[in-house]
């Protein structure tokens, strides 16, 4: 709790408006949505309701009943209602219902009571939103969220079809693009789900969401989004990674999106974070929250430099796209194995000696994480890189044998336009499938 009091402060200083409240961290926002939250809890709640309201920001309470809800029980529609009347009483006045990855299917009683799942749905929104005197901000996450889950299209899907006829305007619904993670959002693209759904969509952005893969992590800028794409929505809402400071950037960069080099400004600024001697939950001494106790590791003394930042930055970029330091150690790798039978050539020796260079390079980014100064981001992001950090010594130790070895086999690695999570690993993963 101490760590997530932190968002609105950080969000305030990178300009942002909204926050959403929606860990998987709490039960009861998904599996246990049906119990109301205890004293303690409660008061953590509202603690957040109030910082968020403190620095300027809405707070969105969202919560996801579609697992298991029965929506004909007008028992499970008291219970729903039960709950978002005791987070509006703790001060909240923006709210979200989630019909994310779920079945289609209903139960009997709601194959009775209603004509789709669609139907089903709306029924229920509408109610609530109904309940809770129609609030200003009212998000409503479809069961097809983006072009790839809708079926058999966006324009001739029923489920989407109903959502757009039945939905009370006031209520603004989801969407994340072509696919669940998008390598592009542009006006055009959005022009047909906004004439289904018979508003203008807010986009739930998981360009930078890493809870699908616990080997990636994604430290590059909010981009191929351009500046107008606004204009033509609701609003726009980004799924950040898992870990706390691997956010900087992204966020730093939605927030900041019309200045220029966003990129560069992003990592000055991340620099004057980074050399702060910050532990886990806390921020600069001008937040006056207490920062929580020290953990086991002894505290660096170094800060990271610049060199080694954009190095960081550039091995975990973003996830259809690596940053120029993990592409030339993919392409070297590649090119090296591919071209094994000519280790006696100057070029195999010139980029074994690059390829091995740039392995030493990660190792020492390693070190650096270790003793830097600023715990927070060590503990964030020490699995990635020390994950990153061992699978290339042993491409390094294969490089080396390589070049000792006699052998007309290569191989080339393939990639294809798919979901993100197909790959695995990373950087990681893409090295250790080259020394395949």
């Amino acid at each position: 709790m101490q760590l997530i009091l932190i968002v609105p402060f950080r969000m305030q200083m990178w300009n942002l408006n909204t926050y959403l409240y929606g860990p998987k961290d709490d039960l009861k926002h998904r599996l246990l949505w049906r119990e109301v939250y205890s004293a303690e809890e409660e008061a953590q709640l509202k603690a957040l309701v109030c910082e968020a309201e403190s620095r300027g920001l809405t707070f969105v309470y969202a919560l996801s009943p579609g697992q298991d809800i029965v929506f004909s029980s007008s028992c499970d529609l008291t219970l729903l209602i039960r709950k978002l009347r005791q987070v509006s009483d703790l001060g909240c006045q923006a709210f979200a219902l989630l019909f994310d990855d779920i079945d289609h299917s209903m139960c009997q009683s709601d194959t009775e009571a209603f004509s789709s799942f669609a139907h089903a749905q709306v029924t229920v929104a509408n109610e609530i939103f109904h309940f809770l005197g129609e609030p200003p901000v009212f998000l409503f996450c479809p069961t097809e969220y983006c072009s790839s889950l809708c079926t058999p299209s966006v324009s001739k899907s029923p489920y989407l079809l109903t959502i757009g006829e039945d939905l009370l305007p006031g209520i603004s619904v989801i969407w994340t693009g072509n696919k669940v993670i998008s390598r592009e959002l542009s006006p055009e693209s959005l022009a047909e789900v906004q004439s289904v759904l018979r508003r203008p969509p807010l986009i739930w952005d998981n360009l930078h969401a890493n809870d699908y893969d616990s080997r990636r992590v994604f430290l590059g800028p909010f981009k191929g989004r351009p500046p107008g794409l606004r204009a033509h929505l609701r609003g726009l809402l980004l799924n950040p990674n898992c870990e706390f400071e691997a956010n900087f950037i992204p966020l730093h960069t939605l927030g900041k999106e019309h200045s220029a080099p966003l990129l560069s400004a992003a990592l000055q600024a991340w620099m004057k974070e980074l050399s702060l001697p910050l532990q886990p939950g806390t921020v600069s001494r001008s937040f006056s929250h207490e920062k929580t106790p020290r953990r086991g590791l002894c505290s660096g003394s170094v800060p990271l430099s610049e060199a080694q930042v954009r190095l960081l930055v550039g091995l975990y970029y973003l996830p259809h796209e690596h940053g120029p330091p993990a592409q030339n150690l993919l392409q070297d790798l590649t090119w090296l194995k591919a071209n094994c039978h000519c280790v006696s050539v100057e070029e195999w020796r010139d980029r074994a000696g690059r390829f091995l260079a740039a392995c030493d390079d990660v190792a020492l980014l390693h070190s650096a994480v270790v003793n830097s100064i600023n715990r927070a981001l060590l503990y964030d992001i020490y699995p990635y890189i020390w994950d990153l950090r061992n699978t290339l010594l042993v491409a390094k130790a294969f490089i080396c044998w390589l070049g000792e070895r006699d052998t007309s086999s290569g191989a080339e690695l393939h990639g294809v336009e798919a979901e993100s999570w197909v790959v695995k690993g990373g950087l990681s993963g893409e090295v250790q499938v080259g020394m395949i």
